[in-house]
Parts: C-alpha cells; sequence; structure tokens
C-alpha cells in the first residue's frame, strides 16, 4: 500500500512538472514582450557608453522590442553595476560592463557589493580594446627593449601617468613593471584627459592607455608609440610590435566590453540574448563602428565569456597582491 502510494504520488508530481516546464520554455520563446533596460556604469559620451548605444540600436532590431540605454555613473562604474547584480532576473535589466568595474576594482577594493561571477551570469563578450605604450619624444628609448634597459639602470626614475589609482593603466604599469623586473613611478591623474596632457607636455615619460586615446597623439608627433598589449597587432597600428615581439611573452592585456544578466536569469533567456547580440555584433556596420572606436568584435558567448572573466580575476589579484595595492 505505501509503495503504491508513492508511485502515485511521484506520477502525480512528475505530470505537475510537465506543465510548468512547458510553460517555462514558452515564456522563454516570447521574450521579450517589453523594452529592455540595458545599464552602463558610466556618463553618456564616454566609450563604454558609445559601444553600449551603438550595440543596442540593431540589439533592438534583433530582439523586436526597445534597448533603453540607462547611465548610473558613479564610484567607477559600482553603482551600476550593483544596481542591475539587485535586479529582478528576468532579462530585462542588463548590465553592458567593462573589465575595470567587474574584475580590476573587485581585486583592489576591500568592499565590492557584489561579486562578478556570482552575481551575474555572463552573456556576451561584446569585444577588447588594445592598450599601446606610448613615451614623450624626450625619452632615450625607441623601442620596449631600450626602454626596460632604461627604466633598470634609473630604478623608480621613469614616471608612467594613470588616470587614477586603481584604474586599469595603473595596474597595466605595476604588471609591466612586475615582468620586467623593473621598479617605475606613478603618477595618478583624475582622469584619461588629465593624464594625457602631462603626457604630451612632458610632465610624464610614459603611459599604457586605449589605442584609440593615445594613437592621435602619435600621429601628430606628440608622442611615439612603443608597442601594444594585446596578443596579436592591432589594425589601427600595424607596424607596432607586441610585447611578445618586443620581448616579453607573457604580457597581454586587453579592455573588454560585454553584456551580464543578474544571477538567477534562465539559461534560455541567455541564449536569446547571447543569440541576439551575436546577430548585431555580426553586422559589418556594427563591427565598423566598433572598430572606429577601438573595439575589436569577438562576439564570445557565455561559457568562453565566463571563463575570459576567470583568467582577468585572477590575473589582476595576482598583481593586487604582488605591488601592494589596495583601495578602501
Amino acid at each position: 500500500m505505501v509503495l503504491r502510494l508513492l508511485r502515485d504520488a511521484l506520477k502525480i508530481g512528475l505530470l505537475a512538472a510537465v506543465p510548468l516546464s512547458a510553460w517555462t520554455q514558452s515564456q522563454a520563446q516570447a521574450f521579450p514582450t517589453r523594452p529592455i533596460t540595458m545599464v552602463v556604469g558610466f556618463a553618456a559620451g564616454g566609450g563604454t557608453d558609445t559601444a553600449a548605444r551603438l550595440l543596442a540600436q540593431d540589439l533592438a532590431a534583433e530582439l523586436g522590442q526597445p534597448v533603453v540605454i540607462e547611465n548610473r555613473a558613479g564610484a567607477g562604474g559600482m553603482i551600476g553595476a550593483a544596481a542591475v547584480a539587485k535586479a529582478s532576473a528576468d532579462g530585462y535589466t542588463l548590465f553592458f560592463g567593462s573589465g575595470s568595474e567587474l574584475t580590476v576594482l573587485p581585486a583592489l577594493k576591500k568592499a565590492v557589493p557584489y561579486d562578478t561571477l556570482k552575481s551575474f551570469r555572463p552573456i556576451t563578450q561584446v569585444g577588447t580594446v588594445s592598450f599601446m605604450l606610448v613615451a614623450h619624444p624626450s625619452v632615450p628609448a625607441s623601442s620596449v627593449g631600450e626602454l626596460t634597459a632604461l627604466a633598470r639602470a634609473k630604478p623608480g626614475q621613469l614616471s608612467f601617468a594613470s588616470y587614477g589609482a586603481g584604474s586599469t593603466n595603473h595596474l597595466i604599469g605595476e604588471l609591466f613593471a612586475i615582468k620586467t623586473q623593473t621598479k617605475l613611478l606613478h603618477v595618478p591623474y583624475k582622469g584619461s584627459a588629465a593624464a594625457a596632457t602631462d603626457l604630451v607636455s612632458g610632465e610624464v615619460q610614459i603611459a599604457f592607455d586605449t589605442v584609440s586615446v593615445m594613437l592621435p597623439y602619435v600621429q601628430a608627433g606628440r608622442l611615439k608609440a612603443l608597442g601594444v598589449l594585446s596578443a596579436q597587432r592591432t589594425t589601427q597600428a600595424p607596424n607596432l610590435p607586441t610585447m611578445a615581439e618586443a620581448g616579453i611573452p607573457d604580457l597581454v592585456v586587453d579592455g573588454w566590453l560585454g553584456v551580464m544578466a543578474p544571477a538567477g536569469t534562465s539559461d534560455a533567456i541567455v541564449q536569446r540574448l547571447d543569440k541576439a547580440i551575436g546577430n548585431a555584433l555580426a553586422k559589418p556596420q556594427v563591427a565598423e563602428a566598433l572598430a572606429q572606436r577601438g573595439v575589436k568584435v569577438s562576439g564570445e558567448g557565455p561559457g568562453p565569456f565566463r571563463a575570459f572573466i576567470e583568467r582577468d580575476q585572477d590575473k589582476w589579484r595576482s598583481v593586487v597582491q604582488h605591488a601592494h595595492i589596495q583601495l578602501e
């Protein structure tokens, strides 16, 4: 009698699960039925915001619903990220983020209001951004090798600019020093523009900044470029060697942009969004518009994107520990 009751209960449970599963699948297939909000953790007009708006237009066409960009700037991108981490996991609130607030800041700060891989589900890596090593023309080095030799000969005297303590290019400078066994003098500024101004004037000697920001100064002869930090040469400056070609084989750094959803978002919705984003990025006009802004389209889906974030986290945690950097 007991066994029969258990069998009957199991049958009822299985039957009840079928319509629930069918309902869930139906909901995912219908998604989206209303506008989607994509949060950016920086002010309108910046590089991350511009890339998000370029994607949003074609993503809306793919999904059949408007994709509205909402700027929630502050705390280096953390305010926007934290807001999405707390949002409903229904696919209607997404985060268009970067490595700055999702892997660099969590490695640096004691208290971050989210755990990147626990609070979010990676959907698609939109693209990567290449950095270049540049120097003021007065610096007596015309290659990465010569610059390294100079830094070794004058420990702590070669200064590098960053757009703030704990910024991505601050950590790139620290990573460069680790890999080359040199000691550099870090000079932080309040933003990229201020750092570039003093670099061009010769107040500081070198910097590690994005190709799109530094290339106009190089082309104008106001700075000299020594190399790029991406794994391959960049199409924006194809004559510049990578760090590996310059003799530092394990120094590879890419900035990145990607779309994340709150943790708990269903597989079906994540797959729907990844497919739509991939289709938008595959359009030549989208890829070209992003390329003009220094973003190389990657389009990696949830699995590869998550693995990339894990590697990025490990890299910056190692740099922070080695350089003894800690922000409150």
